[in-house]
């Protein structure tokens, strides 16, 4: 395994871009681990030192720096209540204490503990990349191949709402994690690309699939308990 140790974020970005077969390394709970979705062979870029970890409040935004543990997420009274489960979600303090949101955000899985959450909360994402620092919503950001390092994750503070996540077992990775916030609703079943729109029906548009986590239409009834339900 090879690992680049980067001295700054500019130079991390640089690093990403020429090297075909890259990643960054920030937690290191998903791409140290065996069966990682990163590519065993891919050079890692440590970037774990460069990464701001607070959280604060700007104005009417909370800001949580890309290396904001889930842990310190769980604990911070700044979060909003849903952030924090979201954050819970992770049912592993030891990987709670290492994991962090730039990590589990930039990796964009199926069974991502945040994204649902954020994406329902409006979330803006922060990226240092070739042309300098970039804002932009993380609803785009999921669209994008994009190689910029994320810096930190941007969503109004004192946002309400709600996260749910259903999976075999708590350790489990998640079957399916749902979320709202002031009329925007997110979904992440596993096996699918993740859905998010203010119609609280989305989640019939989605093409779910069958897999060891639970039939198509198991996860489709899931979906319609949950969103149903909250009326």
């Amino acid at each position: 395994m090879v690992i680049h140790q980067a001295k700054t974020l500019e130079e991390a970005v640089k690093l990403r871009h020429e090297i075909e077969n890259s990643a960054y390394l920030a937690g290191g709970t998903e791409v140290l681990r065996l069966n990682s979705s990163v590519d065993s062979s891919a050079e890692l870029i440590d970037i774990s030192a460069l990464l701001d970890a607070s959280i604060s409040i700007d104005g009417d935004k909370l800001i949580i720096g890309a290396g904001a543990t889930l842990q310190s997420i769980k604990e911070c009274e700044l979060v909003p209540e849903f952030i924090k489960d979201a954050a819970a979600f992770c049912s592993s303090f030891e990987k709670r204490n290492m994991a962090t949101i730039g990590g589990n955000v930039a990796l964009k899985r199926d069974d991502s503990y945040m994204l649902a959450a954020l994406l329902a909360a409006e979330a803006e994402v922060v990226i240092e990349c070739h042309a300098g620092e970039k804002v932009k919503p993380l609803s785009v950001y999921i669209s994008k191949n994009c190689k910029g390092v994320v810096k930190a994750i941007r969503i109004a503070a004192g946002r309400k709402g709600w996260a749910k996540k259903i999976a075999i077992t708590s350790s489990s990775h998640a079957t399916l994690i749902a979320a709202e916030s002031e009329g925007m609703y997110a979904i992440s079943a596993s096996g699918s690309p993740v859905a998010f729109g203010r119609d609280r029906e989305i989640y019939k548009n989605i093409e779910f699939v069958s897999d060891l986590r639970g039939s198509a239409e198991y996860k489709k009834y899931l979906a319609s308990v949950i969103f149903e339900g909250r009326r």
